[in-house]
């Protein structure tokens, strides 16, 4: 089987990395730092995460400012440490947009079911945000509610992460997980709280009351329903999807992660 040689860099990229350097070497001066000071501070680096692969010599320094050679991911780290960057700004310099990853995964969604994260990138990054509705909006009724919002404002999107709110999980069900068609579509985004891990086996009236529970098996992710006795657990599918129950054993096959609390679906293919 043949191996796929690594890219040769085109005069583009041959030129962002030399522009990229170039920055470095304006934003290393501005801070009024040399070449030593730099490789002092990515020793001290090295030294607490005990890799010398965070050291950024004078040498080393020197090829990236001057001659657009790329640094390892290491050096790339120490060096945005060093200047007081963030990974986006940063990034930014090699040409890579950090908010098109959401795009990119959208792009390339997998098939199974699977756990995300949702990033926020710049902290200093401002975000659309909706900051006054409409005194008529009525949150028990159905609504438009992009008619409703009155006032959208920009926010630094590090100060969602400063709110006092309960951090939560995400998943994504595989467009190919019809375990719980047709409750939970393919291509659902669900938020699974892991602080409610045990299953519960009874006390519920409906079906959308019935906890469902998002769980990491040895080879895949699985969302449905549980049933519990002692350590085995049947994973319990919709009646009317197509697909049948299965039996693990808690926790030798896998672990409950937490129960789905919220769901982004769309109810359109």
């Amino acid at each position: 089987m043949s191996q796929s040689l690594p890219a040769i860099p085109t005069p583009t990229n041959v030129a962002l990395s030399e522009q990229a350097g170039f920055r470095l070497k304006q934003i290393r001066e501005r801070l009024g730092l040399t070449l030593r000071q730099v490789e002092e501070a990515s020793l001290e680096i090295a030294d607490t995460e005990r890799s010398s692969e965070y050291v950024v010599s004078t040498a080393r320094l020197n090829q990236i400012e001057n001659d657009g050679s790329l640094p390892s991911i290491y050096k790339f780290y120490s060096l945005t440490v060093i200047y007081g960057m963030s990974i986006e700004e940063a990034m930014a310099l090699y040409g890579i947009n950090l908010g098109k990853m959401e795009q990119h995964r959208h792009a390339t969604l997998q098939g199974s079911t699977h756990l995300f994260t949702v990033e926020v990138g710049d902290p200093a990054r401002p975000i659309r945000f909706p900051v006054r509705f409409d005194p008529g909006f009525r949150p028990e009724k159905t609504a438009f509610l992009s008619r409703l919002v009155e006032t959208w404002g920009e926010i630094p999107a590090g100060l969602l992460s400063q709110l006092d709110l309960k951090k939560f999980r995400y998943g994504f069900i595989g467009l190919e997980d019809q375990m719980m068609v047709p409750l939970l579509r393919p291509g659902s985004v669900v938020q699974v709280d892991d602080t409610r891990r045990k299953i519960v086996n009874s006390g519920w009236l409906t079906e959308y009351d019935r906890p469902i529970y998002f769980l990491e098996l040895r080879y895949s992710y699985e969302c449905c329903w549980c049933y519990q006795r002692g350590k085995e657990v049947i994973l319990l599918p919709h009646p009317l999807s197509p697909a049948g129950p299965q039996t693990i054993r808690i926790p030798d096959d896998g672990e409950v992660l937490g129960q789905v609390i919220g769901v982004a679906m769309r109810i359109v293919q």
